[in-house]
């Protein structure tokens, strides 16, 4: 799974950069966000969420997005995800086509370049733990 993750984090990059992106890790699963400035969680275009056994490209404003290929999933009032289960999947042009729109409909307007410097990269640290109180009974 830690191949298509990061394939598909590879991906974004090529399609979205320059652009902010933030990871952070969850229960069950690890996320990335990207977005056109610093305040990533307030303006996200697309996010990958990394499952033990998927991973799912998640864009934050999918209703808006034409769905010609048909792969758009989800039924909320915004967002819209497509599931990569196998590598092969990531060579789809279809996901570079939804990829290109969504950052078409975003706020990021710089012409788009692939250098890993035009990439900000912020990695939440996990918390601490609280300290646990002693048991009474």
């Amino acid at each position: 799974m830690q191949s298509i993750g990061l394939g598909l984090r590879q991906l974004v990059l090529q399609e979205m950069a320059p652009c902010h992106e933030y990871i952070f890790p969850m229960r069950s699963k690890v996320v990335l966000l990207y977005g056109s400035s610093e305040r990533v969680l307030a303006d996200c275009v697309c996010s990958i969420a990394i499952f033990r056994r998927h991973a799912t490209l998640i864009f934050h404003r999918g209703v808006d997005l034409t769905d010609t290929h048909h792969l758009l999933q989800g039924s909320g009032k915004a967002l819209r995800h497509i599931r990569v289960e196998r590598l092969e999947e990531l060579d789809r042009p279809e996901l570079r086509a939804y990829l290109r729109e969504a950052r078409r409909r975003s706020p990021l307007r710089a012409r788009r370049r692939t250098n890993p410097e035009d990439v900000e990269t912020r990695v939440k640290k996990r918390g601490t733990r609280r300290p646990e109180f002693p048991r009474m009974f």
